[in-house]
């Protein structure tokens, strides 16, 4: 099947939660409050993500994977 052209692009959010070590970092430099926290970061609102990264950047730990699908 043919991949079909879209207008916007769609991320997949992961926490390795084995890395995270509930830093905040992601939730307070997140620029659209994809993230909450309870003792470790949870994607709880994926669908806002716009693949800009800044979560990956600021996670000292490496817990924070952004995969465009």
């Amino acid at each position: 099947m043919p991949k079909t052209n879209r207008d916007f692009e769609i991320y997949l959010v992961h926490i390795d939660p084995d890395k995270c070590d509930g830093c905040e970092l992601c939730l307070i430099y997140c620029p659209v409050n994809v993230f909450d926290l309870s003792h470790k970061a949870t994607p709880v609102r994926p669908q806002n993500c716009l693949g800009c990264r800044t979560c990956e950047a600021v996670c000292k730990s490496k817990a924070v994977t952004i995969t465009e699908i």
